[in-house]
């Protein structure tokens, strides 16, 4: 399927939402609406840092620990997702999670470590009370990928009512969430810079948008919902790897 500028414009119009910037959510087209609207999209969501982290020499544990307390430290709640595939073919229903364990070698980490993290970030769920995991009920559409250059707007992923989803990432707020995670792992003595972790999550996202199905080759547009009147740009198209 090859989409237009406009079918992407018309959607990011009607899909526009305020950003909420106390949560994060993935970049997966099959939130609905009411569940994590505004919210930071990005690959895993925090979980998605806690493995950037391994990548970069942290353990699992520590990964985990320092994402847990800095999202605290900022007001924000810890969140990830799975979705109703999990024990069906895959481990997690993160696709991006799922990924990094069945193919770790494309994210420079071993397999034994994500999956320590994912019995780390499970137990956590179970013994806090204080995250949010979304389950996911919806079978992967996505037509494109949207990368959000604005800061205090995004997209909502999923018209339920024409059916359209989309894949949606929050670069700009990413990237910022990034910098001050990474100031807070060096703040606690961990070898960690901002430069580091953006490349080793730039290096995951990439990945995962080559390895799974439904998005390895979709087009890539940049959108910027400042304004009510949608900005659209056809950048290019994901990587295709073959696992």
């Amino acid at each position: 399927m090859i989409v237009s500028v406009q079918q992407v414009t018309a959607f990011a119009q009607k899909m526009r939402v305020t950003a909420d910037n106390r949560k994060t959510k993935c970049v997966d087209g099959g939130y609905r609406a009411g569940e994590a609207e505004g919210a930071i999209a990005f690959a895993g969501a925090h979980v998605g840092i806690c493995m950037a982290l391994v990548k970069l020499g942290i353990s699992p544990e520590e990964s985990f620990s320092v994402v847990y307390d800095y999202a605290k430290s900022a007001g924000q709640i810890f969140c990830w997702h799975t979705d109703t595939h999990e024990g069906h073919g895959c481990v997690v229903g993160c696709g991006h999670f799922n990924a990094s364990i069945g193919s770790a070698a494309h994210y420079g980490v071993e397999s034994r470590a994500m999956s320590e993290l994912l019995e780390i970030v499970r137990t956590a769920q179970e013994d806090r009370g204080d995250m949010e995991m979304i389950v996911l009920d919806r079978e992967h559409a996505e037509q494109a990928i949207l990368v959000i250059t604005s800061e205090d707007f995004t997209v909502k992923p999923w018209d339920q009512e024409d059916d359209v989803q989309y894949f949606i990432y929050d670069k700009v707020r990413h990237m910022a969430l990034l910098e001050k995670a990474a100031a807070f792992a060096a703040d606690r003595g961990l070898d960690v810079t901002a430069e580091a972790l953006i490349a080793a999550s730039d290096e995951h996202t990439n990945a995962t948008l080559g390895l799974l199905g439904s998005s390895k080759g979709k087009q890539i547009f940049t959108v910027d919902v400042s304004t009510s009147e949608p900005l659209v740009e056809e950048v290019g198209v994901a990587p295709i790897i073959t696992a």
